[in-house]
């Protein structure tokens, strides 16, 4: 008796499925959302070389005032130093603008502390032009210390100023070797998430978080 044939799987069924950008149904562990995380409030300190991997913290780039968020209330400055993690390049309509790319990176911050940003317009060219130029050198970004920038613009046809983000490597990292850990252990691109609005991502109606005038939301060019 021929036993049946084993059923074939098609190319698609076999490739791993991309997870977008706005997922987020695991803890920076990898974690189900679905099971209660308990917070280990007796915890103090951390450890040197280690870094605070069991939340991700939500970083803010404000480019109508031209500085840095912790979150949508604290003003952290108008540069910060980030070690990648990882990046995530993706297109949607996110916050009422126009179908168009976003960058996500998540990063160990100066805290040591895991955290996520969003980049987008000028801002993410600048990004990936700095990763482009390190490619081309044989060089990759993970285990430096990128220091992003707020850089003053103009916008000729509204008469104002805003902020872009311009991104270089100051260093060699401090924290590749956890960072490489976190990497092979637990990083998930499930982890990268997006804020619900412009509002809450702490943005100006003139200019939004990437030096990108406010008109664009109607897909104007400025």
């Amino acid at each position: 008796m021929r036993s049946a044939a084993a059923p074939r799987l098609s190319t698609a069924e076999l490739e791993p499925t991309q997870p977008p950008i706005n997922v987020i149904e695991e803890t920076a562990m990898n974690a189900p959302v679905n099971l209660p995380i308990e917070i280990a409030l007796d915890e103090t300190g951390l450890p040197e070389g280690q870094i605070m991997a069991d939340s991700i913290r939500q970083w803010r780039s404000d480019c109508k005032s031209g500085q840095f968020k912790i979150g949508a209330a604290i003003v952290y400055g108008n540069r910060m130093d980030m070690e990648i993690v990882g990046a995530q390049i993706s297109e949607g309509e996110y916050f009422a603008y126009p179908l168009q790319k976003w960058l996500a990176l998540l990063f160990v911050d100066s805290d040591r502390v895991l955290s996520s940003i969003l980049f987008k317009g000028e801002s993410l060219d600048n990004f990936e032009e700095l990763r482009r130029r390190y490619r081309l050198k044989g060089e990759t970004l993970l285990s430096k210390t990128i220091r992003a920038q707020m850089a003053m613009r103009s916008s000729r046809k509204h008469g104002e100023t805003y902020y872009a983000v311009e991104f270089e490597v100051v260093s060699e990292g401090k924290y590749a070797a956890a960072i490489a850990d976190f990497r092979q252990q637990h990083y998930n691109p499930a982890m990268f998430r997006l804020l619900s609005g412009p509002t809450e991502n702490g943005n100006g109606a003139a200019h939004d978080a990437n030096g990108n005038a406010g008109t664009e939301r109607t897909g104007k060019k400025k």
